[in-house]
């Protein structure tokens, strides 16, 4: 456990008042309350901030500063809380999309595996639009409220989890070997410096709910699940006070100490880029 971490503090900053237990109940609460909690963005790599994944510069940013963050960061925190309550918990390396994108998708993401009474659950808070409870590692469809999720074993170690239909992703392949942290630095680098990155073309903002998830890419708000008629809605934001409203409360985003205007303008402009990328309908 870090020495900078209030584990107090840190469970108040998801409204986990209770003591919570290292055991399932534990786990579901804690991995609930922080997909509930914390918003999943990536204003500093739009607003060109440095990133780090260690320990105390993840606290003081989703503790102190109650900020949100993207992937790697979003399960680094994830895990030092875990870890301070009595968990074991492995970070391993995922390709989201790998169907698609092939080989070069290892690590483009940042899982977490959790062992509990002979059971390895999957805990992932870092996935835009993903589940508010841990999913086993198990074969098989696994239910939460209206949501469909299935996890598939391809090969020995490798893994496949696949999003209920019609999300942000389609889903990842994961590898059990154990990894720290420190080893996902340069991919996090990349993606957060990088000019070809998606994390640095596009403002990303995402929640997860009951039955709904809610992802905002630039000044495009997309609504989706079963809880949505015909499965998906899409909207797109008009002014830059509707911009800062649905930062500030649809996603619990602090807008303290942040240019609005400038990453309004700056959504506004990919958003017109992305228009004119779309193919043209004949």
């Amino acid at each position: 456990m870090s020495a900078g971490l209030d584990l107090r503090a840190a469970l108040a900053r998801i409204g986990v008042d209770a003591p919570v237990r290292a055991d399932l109940a534990g786990l579901r609460a804690v991995h609930r309350a922080w997909a509930s909690a914390v918003p999943y963005e990536n204003v500093d790599i739009q607003l060109g901030r440095p990133l780090s994944l260690e320990p105390d510069a993840l606290i003081d940013k989703f503790v102190a500063r109650r900020r949100g963050g993207f992937c790697y960061e979003q399960n680094a925190a994830l895990a030092l809380v875990l870890r301070a309550l009595g968990f074991s918990v492995t970070a391993v390396e995922a390709a989201v999309d790998r169907e698609v994108r092939g080989e070069s998708a290892w690590r483009n993401h940042m899982p977490l595996l959790v062992d509990l009474d002979g059971e390895r659950w999957l805990a992932d808070v870092g996935l835009m639009d993903g589940f508010l409870l841990p999913v086993p590692l198990r074969p098989g469809v696994h239910r939460q409220h209206r949501f469909r999720y299935e996890v598939r074993r391809l090969d020995g170690d490798l893994w496949q989890f696949r999003h209920h239909p019609r999300m942000a992703f389609t889903s990842f392949d994961l590898r059990t070997a154990p990894l720290d942290v420190a080893d996902f630095a340069e991919a996090c680098a990349w993606r957060v410096g990088s000019p070809d990155s998606v994390f640095v073309q596009t403002l990303l903002a995402g929640r997860s709910g009951v039955d709904t998830t809610t992802v905002l890419r630039s000044r495009t708000v997309v609504d989706a699940g079963p809880g949505v008629p015909n499965g998906r809605t899409t909207r797109v934001l008009a002014s830059e006070d509707e911009f800062a409203a649905i930062l500030a409360d649809g996603f619990r985003v602090p807008l303290d100490g942040v240019d609005v205007t400038s990453l309004w303008d700056k959504a506004c402009r990919q958003h017109e880029t992305r228009l004119a990328l779309r193919p043209e309908r004949g």
